[in-house]
């Protein structure tokens, strides 16, 4: 295997990571904007904890961005086309009152941040290879 088969792997990990996302994000979406509207304040509540959860979730799970990347878009595509009049048969299901903007703006803010939160990578810890090793460090160093 040569260098180039490692970038076709690299590109097909991150499509199949974005496709996965897609997919599972819009059926989330589609949950939790059904879901938004039952049980005031309750149910506002769930949806956007439920898809705060999902996000950092495929945000710490996956290597790249991309599967975060592919369930944000999948989540504010399905959330964005339920809000569009006339999508659903004529029926608003996310109608324009407080919790119907709270839910898009919610969800659109969390997405930002999430999609956008860098990557913390904690420095690597030297470890002593015995426990003599380490206190005859300590002997030889001066207070």
């Amino acid at each position: 295997m040569g260098p180039r088969s490692g970038t076709r792997v690299r590109w097909a990990l991150r499509a199949g990571l974005l496709a996965a996302g897609a997919l599972v994000g819009t059926l989330v979406g589609l949950i939790a904007t059904f879901a938004h509207q039952s049980m005031p304040p309750l149910g506002i509540g769930l949806a956007l904890v439920t898809s705060t959860v999902f996000l950092v979730g495929a945000r710490l799970a996956a290597p790249s961005r991309a599967g975060v990347i592919g369930a944000a878009a999948g989540l504010l595509g399905v959330t964005t086309l339920l809000a569009a009049p006339g999508v659903a048969g004529g029926s608003l299901v996310v109608p324009g009152n407080a919790v119907g903007y709270a839910w898009l703006i919610g969800v659109m803010a969390i997405s930002a941040v999430v999609v956008s939160w860098p990557r913390i990578q904690r420095a690597p810890r030297h470890r002593a290879a015995s426990m003599n090793e380490s206190l005859n460090e300590k002997e030889t160093v001066a207070p």
